[in-house]
């Protein structure tokens, strides 16, 4: 079904609100990107490894606002879901994930309303990420909004980890076997030892 046919009347307010998800999505890869070329002239060195963005999908967002009971309105996605827009950054080291999170507690362009720590209490499939439900600051031609997104912040080795354990999900539709439930939750710790081992050899060697 086209989108314009599903949404009926209401399609300009969903396209418009779609827009300033996308706008959000682009202030923040600018923002980031700036943030990295000055850390890297400064310091020589950014926590910042690389960033992925994404849109949720249509079929996803009705999935979604049918889980929390929502009435498929414009206002009822903008007000409650609060991750259409959303920015994965991916790190090195698992002490640069917070070391973002200090820097983006300071902007006067971001607000954050709510923080997740995967990290320090992870899911019982073992997954971990630092999630962060913010507001980001988009400029208008004539006015500025406030648009809500979500961060995520990870290591390469969560950031693997999430990315296979995701397609073995879809390609079982959710049905993996226990066994391979429990090894994939001993991968993750796994990942989470390597974080922990690379983190360590790199207070031995800044300690030099």
């Amino acid at each position: 079904m086209e989108i314009e046919e599903f949404f009926g009347e209401q399609f300009h307010h969903w396209r418009e609100r779609f827009r300033y998800y996308e706008m959000a999505i682009t202030e923040l890869e600018s923002d980031l990107g700036i943030i990295d070329l000055d850390w890297q002239t400064r310091l020589g060195y950014s926590p910042i490894e690389h960033v992925k963005t994404r849109m949720k999908t249509l079929p996803s967002i009705v999935r979604k606002m049918k889980q929390k009971e929502l009435p498929l309105e414009v206002d009822a996605l903008w007000d409650h879901v609060h991750d259409v827009a959303g920015v994965r950054i991916v790190t090195s080291f698992r002490d640069d994930i917070y070391a973002i999170l200090y820097h983006l507690k300071k902007r006067d362009d971001l607000q954050i309303d709510e923080i997740k720590d995967y990290i320090k209490h992870p899911k019982p499939s073992g997954y971990r990420s630092l999630h962060l439900i913010v507001r980001t600051k988009v400029y208008l031609a004539e006015r500025v909004i406030w648009v809500p997104a979500e961060i995520q912040i990870w290591t390469l080795a969560m950031d693997f980890w999430a990315a296979t354990e995701h397609k073995l999900q879809y390609k079982y539709q959710q049905q993996i076997p226990e066994s391979s439930r429990v090894e994939l939750t001993e991968a993750a710790n796994m990942a989470d030892a390597l974080d922990t081992q690379m983190g360590r050899i790199r207070e031995q060697i800044l300690k030099k």
